[in-house]
C-alpha cells in the first residue's frame, strides 16, 4: 500500500521536474486513487490522522522552511549540475513572481558530497508566503517571509521545551541534566529576554514558563534517585543529577526554603555515593569534575576548589570537548572572586581558541556558514560559539548561529526542515536521539542571537 501512495501522491511533469508541494492532486490521480481503495474516501487523510506520515515528492530546491526575516540575508540552494541560470520568486497566494535571480557557484561540497548552487534573495523584503521554481529542477516546498519570524520561533521553543522524549535511563538523566543546564544558563545571560517573552503566553499557558517546566524536570529526576542517593547506579548519571541539583537549588532555592531543603538533601545523598566510589577513569573524573565546580560555585568549600582546579591544571586543554568538562568549565568561571584569575584566563583563551577554529570552519563553507553537516554537529558547535558570543558578541559569530538556526530548518545539504517556524522537531531519523539539552542549546542559541541583534546590529 506504500508502493501505491507513493505512486499516486507524486505529481508527473517535465522530465526532472518536481511537483510543488502545495500544488493539488491531478483529477487524474483521485480516480486512481479511488480505484485502488474501492471507494471515495482520502485514505492520505486518514493515515496521516492516524499520525502514519505519507510518502512526498522530494525537491531539488532547498530553502528555510522554518522562514526568513524580512530585513536579512536570504539564500536558496539547488541540488545537482543540471539545473538551469535563474529562478523565480512566486507569492503561493496569487501565483505571481516577485523576484527573478541568478543561480550561480555551482561545486562540490566536501562536507556532504552533493553537488550544490546557490541563490540570493536578500533583496525581497515583503512580508508574504511564497516558493522558489526554476524551469529545469521545480519547485521548492513554501516558505513565509516575515519581520518577526525569530521572536516567533523563539516563544514557540519556550513553549514547546518538553517536546522531546525522557528517557528512563542513565543516558537519560545525563541529557535532562545538561538541558536544563543549558536553558538555566539562558536565562542566566538573557533573563530578561525571556521575561519580554513571556507577555506573548496566554494565560493558560502560563505553567509553560521556564521556571515551571525546570521545577518539573528537577521533581522527575528526583523520583528517579534510588535509596543510596544514586541514579541507576551509574556513576556519570548521578554526577549530573547531583550538579544540577545543586545548580537548581541555586537558582530557586532562594525563592522557597521547602524547595531549597529537598534540592540539598537530593544532592547530599548523591555526593554521598559519589564519594563512595572508586574514581579511576577519564569519564569519571571529568564527572566529579561537573559536580565540584557546581558544588564550588554555590558554597566555596576548599575540597570542591582543590578537585576543580586539580583537574583543570592537569587537562590543561580542550575544555570544550566533553560535556561534563565544558558545562563545569562554565559553572567554574561564573563562580566569582573564589576563582583562580589565571587558570580563569587560560581556559578561556582555550575556549576562544577552540571557537575560532569552528568559526574559520565556518568561514571557509561558503555554502551554508556552518562547518558541519549534522543536527548533533551543529547543535554542539552552535553552544560554544554561542558561549563566547555571550561573553564577546561579534557579528561574526552571530551569523553563525543565525545560519545554524537556518540549517535546522531546510537550509541544508538534504533540503530536509528538522525543526519547523512554531520550534518542533520533526519526526525523522536524524532527530531521532533528540532530548532536552537539543532544546536546552537551541533556545541558548535563538536568546543570543536575538539578543545581539537587538543591541548591537544598530553598530555594526
Amino acid at each position: 500500500m506504500v508502493v501505491m501512495l507513493a505512486v499516486t501522491g507524486c505529481g508527473s511533469g517535465v522530465q526532472g521536474e518536481t511537483k510543488p508541494p502545495d500544488t493539488d492532486v491531478q483529477p487524474e490521480q483521485d480516480m486512481i486513487q479511488q480505484s485502488i481503495f474501492g471507494r471515495g474516501e482520502d485514505f492520505g487523510a486518514l493515515l496521516v490522522s492516524q499520525g502514519i506520515e505519507l510518502p512526498v515528492s522530494t525537491t531539488k530546491v532547498f530553502v528555510n522552511q522554518a522562514g526568513y526575516i524580512s530585513d536579512r540575508d536570504k539564500k536558496v540552494m539547488f541540488l545537482g549540475e543540471q539545473i538551469g541560470t535563474s529562478f523565480r520568486v512566486v507569492n503561493r497566494a496569487d501565483k505571481t513572481v516577485v523576484y527573478t535571480g541568478q543561480i550561480e557557484g555551482g561545486r562540490l561540497d566536501e562536507l556532504s558530497g552533493s553537488y550544490l548552487s546557490e541563490g540570493d534573495f536578500s533583496q525581497l523584503t515583503q512580508t508574504g508566503t511564497y516558493y522558489i521554481e526554476t524551469d529545469i529542477v521545480g519547485q521548492s516546498y513554501p516558505f513565509q517571509i516575515t519581520q518577526d519570524g525569530y521572536e516567533n520561533m523563539f516563544v514557540s521553543m519556550l513553549k514547546n521545551v518538553r517536546d522531546v522524549p525522557l528517557a528512563e535511563n542513565a543516558q537519560g538523566v545525563c541529557d535532562i541534566c545538561f538541558g536544563m543546564h543549558a536553558i538555566m544558563y539562558a536565562i542566566q545571560c538573557n533573563g530578561a529576554l525571556f521575561e519580554e517573552a513571556y507577555k506573548h503566553f496566554k494565560e493558560e499557558e502560563k505553567d509553560k514558563q521556564l521556571v515551571t517546566q525546570l521545577l518539573y524536570f528537577a521533581s522527575w529526576l528526583m523520583a528517579h534517585q534510588d535509596a543510596d542517593g544514586s541514579l541507576y547506579g551509574d556513576y556519570e548519571a548521578t554526577a549530573a543529577f547531583c550538579g544540577i541539583m545543586v545548580m537548581s537549588r541555586d537558582m530557586f532555592g532562594r525563592y522557597e526554603a521547602s524547595v531549597s531543603k529537598e534540592y540539598k538533601e537530593a544532592s547530599d545523598k548523591a555526593w554521598k555515593w559519589l564519594e563512595q566510589q572508586e574514581c579511576d577513569t577519564d569519564a569519571r573524573k571529568s564527572a566529579r569534575f561537573y559536580v565540584a565546580s557546581q558544588l564550588f560555585r554555590a558554597e566555596y568549600n576548599a575540597e570542591y576548589k582543590n578537585i576543580v582546579e586539580d583537574f583543570l591544571k592537569e587537562k590543561d586543554k580542550d575544555y570544550s570537548t566533553q560535556r561534563f568538562v565544558f558545562y563545569g568549565v562554565i559553572a567554574y568561571i561564573s563562580a566569582g572572586n573564589n576563582t583562580d584569575r589565571d587558570l580563569c584566563t587560560h581556559i578561556m583563551k582555550d575556549l576562544v581558541d577552540q571557537n575560532e577554529l569552528a568559526g574559520n570552519a565556518a568561514k571557509r563553507d561558503d555554502l551554508f556558514g556552518t562547518g558541519k553537516r549534522t543536527v548533533y554537529d551543529s547543535l554542539y558547535n552552535m553552544l560554544l560559539i554561542s558561549f563566547v558570543n555571550y561573553i564577546t558578541p561579534s557579528k561574526e559569530y552571530t551569523e553563525i548561529i543565525e545560519n545554524t538556526i537556518q540549517y535546522m530548518g531546510g537550509l541544508n545539504e538534504s533540503g530536509v526542515c528538522y525543526i519547523d517556524g512554531n520550534g518542533i522537531w520533526k519526526e525523522l531519523s536524524e532527530t531521532s536521539d533528540r532530548n532536552l539539552e537539543w532544546n536546552g542549546i537551541l533556545l541558548f542559541g535563538m536568546s543570543d542571537l536575538l539578543k545581539n541583534l537587538i543591541d548591537i546590529e544598530k553598530n555594526w
